[in-house]
């Protein structure tokens, strides 16, 4: 699998998990806590398994395009307003929520604020940032979530992977059950899952979501494959 596309995608994806990491650790630190048949994903049209309705649901944010991948695998991506930098903060302050939540804490508004602002300044005008600007297909628009199959056997890629994203990932990797075959989550950014010798990457670094939000939809599109 190739982790440096050219699109600057998984880059925003490593950006995402690096900020993360931080703040969660800063958390810690300050104790402030559409449905067709199978048969359409096998000729490469994955769009067709979600509408821009589904996606804007979800992810609680409008998506404005969905179009098949400008790469050489199979997948869709979705598209809302925006800048990089601004999406990716949001999605932040989502994982620091989910974190704070996680150990009985919140976060009030001045904190959310201070991560908010502590990581778009972080990824404004870092490579990250520029490739995702400089690569974007649509001007003013930014990438929020996006499928793909990767080529080749899913059960040779499923430990290789595991491995690689438990290595980028601050927290490492959680098992998500009950999704294809197998899967986990790589550090609130990206699911992988395998659904017998397919492997699917469901990515979502620069969204204002969740793990937890983004576990419906992927189980909407494995469950058709």
């Amino acid at each position: 699998m190739d982790f440096d596309k050219k699109t600057g995608w998984v880059r925003s994806a490593r950006a995402a998990l690096g900020i993360t990491g931080f703040l969660v650790a800063m958390i810690h630190g300050t104790g402030v806590l559409a449905s067709d048949d199978a048969s359409a994903a096998g000729h490469g049209d994955l769009c067709r398994l979600l509408t821009k309705a589904d996606v804007s649901r979800a992810l609680k944010v409008t998506i404005v395009r969905a179009e098949a991948l400008d790469t050489e695998e199979v997948g869709c991506e979705f598209s809302a307003q925006g800048s990089p930098a601004d999406a990716t903060a949001g999605h932040t302050v989502q994982l620091a929520k989910s974190t704070a939540a996680a150990h009985g804490a919140t976060l009030d508004g001045p904190t959310e604020k201070l991560i908010e602002t502590f990581s778009k300044g972080i990824f404004q005008g870092s490579d990250a940032d520029k490739s995702a600007t400089a690569t974007a297909r649509h001007s003013g628009e930014v990438r929020v979530f996006t499928i793909a199959i990767q080529p080749g056997d899913a059960n040779d890629q499923m430990p290789i992977t595991r491995r690689t994203m438990a290595g980028l990932s601050p927290k490492g990797v959680t098992t998500v059950v009950g999704l294809g075959d197998e899967a986990f989550d790589s550090g609130g950014a990206m699911i992988t899952v395998r659904k017998g010798k397919k492997m699917i990457q469901f990515t979502y670094p620069s969204c204002a979501c969740t793990t937890k939000d983004v576990v419906p939809l992927a189980r909407k599109v494995v469950d058709a494959l």
